[in-house]
C-alpha cells in the first residue's frame, strides 16, 4: 500500500502530470529533476525491486521507477505544475525562476526570472486531469523590500504570466498580504 521512493537532494515537492504517468519529485536542493513512471514503479514493486526498507516501508530502487531527469533545469526546484500540452513548469527556489519544460523529452523549453525567490505557483487548473492551461502565478518569497510598506503587515511578492505560446510572457507583477503557499484557480464560470 505505501512504498517510498529515493528523490535526491532534500525532497519537496511530488506532482503528478495530468496523464497520470508521470510523476515529477522535486529536491529542493538538487540541480536535476527526477521524472518517475507510474508504470515503472508499478512494475517494480510487483517484482520487489527494492533498495531494503525504511521503518518497515520499502524503498523502491531509484532506477527501477525512473523515467529521466531533466538535466540542468535550475537549482531549488520546489513544486511543478502542468498545462495539459505536454510540458510542466517547474519553481526554483534557489535561482529565483520558473522552468518551462517537456514532460516526455526532458528538455527545458524556456525560463523566466521571479522575485526574488519563488515558493509555490499555480496553473489554473493545472494539478488535475484538465488543466486551463493560459496562466502560470508565482507566488514569491523574501521579498519584504519590494513593495512600501502600508500598514502592520508587509507586502509579498506575486506574478502573473501568459503561457498560452512558445515563451512565458510576464503581465501583472503585484504585491499579496502575506506569504502566497498553496491556491488553485478556475474559471469563473465552474463556481
Amino acid at each position: 500500500m505505501v512504498y517510498f521512493i529515493p528523490c535526491p537532494k532534500s525532497p519537496h515537492g511530488c506532482d503528478v502530470d495530468p496523464t497520470g504517468q508521470y510523476i515529477v519529485g522535486s529536491g529542493k536542493l538538487a540541480a536535476t529533476i527526477p521524472v518517475f513512471s507510474f508504470a515503472k514503479l508499478q512494475t517494480a514493486i510487483q517484482a520487489k525491486d527494492f533498495d531494503g526498507d525504511y521503518d518497515g516501508i520499502p524503498v523502491v530502487k531509484y532506477e527501477s521507477a525512473l523515467y529521466g531527469e531533466v538535466k540542468k533545469p535550475g537549482l531549488g526546484p520546489l513544486h511543478t505544475e502542468f498545462d495539459g500540452r505536454g510540458n510542466a513548469y517547474t519553481s526554483f527556489f534557489v535561482s529565483s525562476e520558473i522552468v518551462k519544460w517537456n514532460i516526455e523529452k526532458l528538455e527545458v523549453l524556456d525560463r523566466v526570472p521571479t522575485y526574488y525567490s519563488i515558493g509555490r505557483l499555480c496553473i489554473p487548473g493545472g494539478d488535475s486531469r484538465k488543466p486551463f492551461g493560459k496562466y502560470v502565478i508565482a507566488y514569491n518569497k523574501i521579498t519584504k523590500d519590494r513593495y512600501l510598506p502600508t500598514g502592520p503587515e508587509l507586502t509579498q511578492s506575486a506574478q502573473l504570466y501568459d503561457i498560452s505560446g512558445d515563451k512565458m510572457q510576464l503581465l501583472l507583477d503585484f504585491p499579496t498580504i502575506g506569504e502566497p503557499h498553496y491556491a488553485q484557480a478556475c474559471p469563473a464560470d465552474l463556481i
